[in-house]
């Protein structure tokens, strides 16, 4: 039965599509399928206790492990305790504890309220199917969405974002459609890699335009008769199909027949030593030992996190696609150009005979759709192999870096330094391996935690101090398994623990244990 989030939810959809559209696409419910699709599918798991859904906002963890609701965990519950004296290794703990660890979804934090078949959601309202939503309301299968977000369908990624239906990667946007990679905009349909941009369709590449169709700039009437006739054909085929191609399924995978000429660009290929020398520094903080280079380890580290892969554009220049980061790792390879090919790409237009019908326009499409995962603004250095940046640092191979110093193998980088290996990673320094976290120092393997320092495996806790394999738990100091230790007994497990840990990465190059495995039952 339709729950009461559900219908202010429908009734947001049918606003925000009137917006959009000029009228009603009708039901939510004939559009979940489809609007559910940029997301990707979330991961959903039984309560052990109560049996009922649980979602997370990750898809990593180990699937014989015990799983709980938010609302059931028992804060700080205490698990039956070890014996500290026969504990050797990792293995020894890990025996006397995965049994009791619960990996906790359906994380509603704060002032937040009207939830649903949703994680990770803080300070937010009205929230259905979504995950990773921040200070925002009237959210609908979407993920990522922060700062103030709201009426967003089937989008994610972006901050400020206020009427969306299927947008990702955006900044301060408005009453946008099927558009992505965009910034400080509004009225945008179909459109990619635009920023400063006011009334356009079907565009790419452009920077502080308006009223332009197909790249075309038109006159303001011109462009207000063709942006409702097009606009009217995409609202009826919409309605009819209760579905419409993604702007990715409309352009054709093929290289054009018929290429500008552009100068090719000259590579930067960074130095690696600033990047050596603040992995060094982090793993010695964390683990006591040199490590081998940072790139003898880049399989362990790039685990869990958006992983890059290295294209060609069809100029002959050197740029990258993430390749597990949903809609976006559907773009067209063989149209990927780098930021700096876009905006000259930009410059070609279709002609007026080209834009009178949206038949016409997708056809065309192949002579100005070129895509970009990369967006470069602010002042960066020393940049190696990452295509997403913002005012960083020494970054090396790793995807989204905003304001963040020293991190590789990272993706989603946020006001954060030495952290390498990390996915979702906020105002933290000295991490590694430490997921969907904010304000850790000198973390290893940690995943949905709050405020904690010096701790290893631990799972959607907070306020942690020098702890090590605790699970829901708050305020623990020295502590394993959730139970606190003479500091002694504690030092001595922890020293056996990191070298077990760095003999294992010294030999294999990897490690076998993860925060996502360790609750397996065996």
């Amino acid at each position: 039965m339709p729950s009461q989030t559900y219908d202010l939810l429908n009734r947001a959809w049918k606003s925000t599509s009137k917006v959009i559209f000029g009228e009603p696409l009708g039901e939510l419910a004939d559009y979940e399928e489809w609007l559910s699709q940029l997301q990707g599918k979330m991961r959903v798991e039984t309560s052990s206790i109560s049996g009922k859904p649980v979602y997370f906002a990750l898809n990593d963890y180990c699937k014989d492990a015990k799983f709980l609701s938010f609302d059931e965990v028992k804060p700080s519950a205490k698990y039956e305790p070890l014996n500290i004296n026969e504990i050797k290794d990792i293995d020894s703990i890990l025996n006397g504890l995965r049994e009791q660890f619960e990996y906790t979804g359906n994380r509603f934090l704060g002032n937040s309220n009207f939830v649903e078949s949703s994680d990770i959601v803080l300070d937010s309202q009205f929230i259905y199917n979504s995950t990773n939503i921040e200070q925002s309301s009237y959210i609908y299968s979407s993920y990522m969405m922060r700062r103030g977000s709201k009426h967003v369908f089937g989008s994610g990624w972006t901050a400020n974002g206020e009427f969306l239906l299927r947008v990702v990667a955006g900044i301060d946007i408005h009453r946008c459609f099927e558009s992505h990679f965009i910034g400080e905009s509004s009225d945008l349909f179909f459109c990619f890699n635009c920023n400063g941009c006011h009334n356009m369709l079907f565009s790419f590449g452009q920077r502080n335009k308006g009223h332009l169709i197909g790249n075309l700039a038109l006159p303001k009437d011109k462009f207000a008769e063709l942006k409702a006739k097009l606009l009217s054909e995409a609202f009826t085929q919409l309605r009819a199909d209760k579905r419409f191609p993604s702007l990715f399924q409309l352009v054709p995978n093929k290289t054009p027949t018929a290429l500008p000429k552009l100068a090719a660009s000259k590579l930067e290929h960074g130095d690696m030593r600033p990047i050596e020398k603040g992995f060094s520094s982090t793993y010695e903080v964390m683990l006591k030992r040199k490590p081998i280079s940072i790139t003898a380890l880049e399989s362990w580290l790039g685990n869990h996190t958006v992983r890059l892969a290295e294209a060609r554009t069809p100029f002959g220049d050197e740029t990258y696609t993430p390749l597990n980061h949903g809609i976006i790792s559907e773009m067209p390879n063989k149209r990927l150009v780098t930021i700096e090919e876009s905006f000259e790409l930009g410059k070609i237009a279709l002609d007026e005979t080209s834009i009178s019908s949206l038949d016409k326009i997708i056809g065309a499409l192949d002579k100005i759709a070129f895509f970009s995962a990369e967006f470069i603004t602010g002042e960066n250095h020393n940049i190696i192999k990452s295509p997403l940046l913002l005012s960083s640092a020494n970054i090396y191979k790793g995807y989204e870096a905003t304001y963040s110093e020293n991190t590789g193998l990272t993706s989603l980088s946020l006001h954060s330094k030495n952290v390498y290996g990390c996915h979702r990673i906020i105002e933290s320094q000295f991490c590694l391996k430490c997921y969907n976290s904010l304000y850790l120092n000198r973390c290893f393997e940690l995943d949905a935690c709050l405020k904690c320092a010096d701790s290893y495996f631990c799972h959607n806790s907070e306020a942690l101090g020098d702890c090590m394999f605790c699970f829901n738990a708050k305020g623990k100091r020295h502590a394993i398994g959730n139970n606190e230790l003479e500091l002694v007994k504690y030092k001595s497990v922890k020293d056996s623990v990191l070298e077990q840990i760095a003999d294992e990465l010294e030999k294999k190059k990897s490690l076998h244990y993860d925060i996502f495995n360790i609750g397996a039952k065996g």
